[in-house]
């Protein structure tokens, strides 16, 4: 899982500097939010993977399946819900600097990753 790991962290630095290069180009609140998601999606999905292997074999994990099912009800729960965040503060807060919505990308998948990683060790 320390591939996750270092993906997840190289995925928040691109995703940063590519935030501040396109900052110009990226002028919708959502782009940042997505360019947020888009960093962390690749260390989630390999923590996902890795726990695929669990499920095959001759002695599969009876409880794999449903945590499975959890952490990805939770990806979808924190993307919903920080892309509502997204569109609240669109809409209300004028204040916002454009780092809340990168940052709200980045906040979406953190939870369902922490349980998978918590998962495997």
């Amino acid at each position: 899982m320390t591939l996750s790991i270092w993906v997840g962290l190289f995925g928040v630095l691109v995703g940063a500097a590519a935030a501040v290069y396109f900052r110009d180009r990226l002028v919708k609140p959502e782009f940042l939010w997505m360019v947020g998601l888009a960093a962390m999606a690749p260390a989630w999905l390999i923590a996902l993977t890795g726990l695929l292997d669990g499920l095959s074999g001759v002695n599969p994990d009876k409880g794999l399946k449903a945590f499975l099912a959890l952490s990805s009800a939770a990806a979808l729960i924190g993307v919903i819900a920080t892309e509502f965040c997204v569109r609240w503060l669109k809409t209300r807060a004028t204040w916002a600097p454009r780092l809340v919505y990168w940052l709200l990308g980045i906040v979406a998948l953190l939870p369902s990753w922490g349980l998978l990683l918590w998962r495997v060790s």
